[in-house]
């Protein structure tokens, strides 16, 4: 199971992540990046790959 964290400050709502995430773990919130399916995240970190803002961690858990 791995814990999906957005840092809401760098977060701009670019959408690289919901776009990249191949189990949907993201939707857009108040024009934030919101890891709404974190249960289905599967550890790539291909959403950490892609933010241009550095703003996703995933950490194993």
């Amino acid at each position: 199971m791995y814990q999906v964290d957005v840092d809401k400050e760098k977060c701009t709502g670019c959408e690289e992540c919901i776009g990249a995430c191949p189990s949907s773990v993201f939707e857009l919130e108040d024009g934030k990046s919101e890891p709404v399916e974190m249960d289905e995240c599967i550890g790539c970190e291909t959403c950490v790959e892609v933010c241009p803002e550095e703003a996703i961690t995933v950490t194993e858990i």
